[in-house]
């Protein structure tokens, strides 16, 4: 009996939601260096006697880091939580005629579906600890 969702598809959806969290954390690290590279660049511009190295490398790292908070914060934006995953996937093999068939709204028989797959899954990772 073939199953209704590949199991590679709840590996690479927990995959996802993994890679969403790392860019969540990167979108704060970037973010708070951005701040502190600023400040530091602020005041190194302010002092007539700092080293024009220091002003020099702080706007190389202060650059960088602002590119890549954008492409961190594009990713993050763009990546689907694990529930909308699931419900992507529930909605491509549910049909108007098994809704009625259940007699429920749309809305109801994604929840429900949805709660079982996260049931099916937080078992399965339950039994391995």
């Amino acid at each position: 009996m073939k199953p209704i969702i590949s199991p590679w598809l709840i590996y690479l959806i927990d995959l996802f939601d993994d890679l969403r969290e790392l860019f969540g954390i990167a979108l704060i690290l970037l973010g708070c260096a951005a701040v502190v590279l600023s400040i530091i660049w602020l005041f190194s511009s302010m002092d007539y006697r700092q080293d024009e190295k220091t002003i020099v490398t702080c706007k190389k790292y202060l650059k960088k880091s602002v590119i890549w908070l954008c492409v961190s914060s594009l990713l993050f934006t763009v990546t689907p939580s694990k529930d909308t995953m699931y419900t992507m996937i529930v909605l491509d093999n549910v049909t108007t005629d098994n809704i009625q068939a259940i007699g429920k709204t749309g809305k109801d028989v994604v929840d429900y579906i949805t709660d079982q797959i996260d049931k099916v899954v937080n078992d399965k990772e339950e039994n391995k600890k």
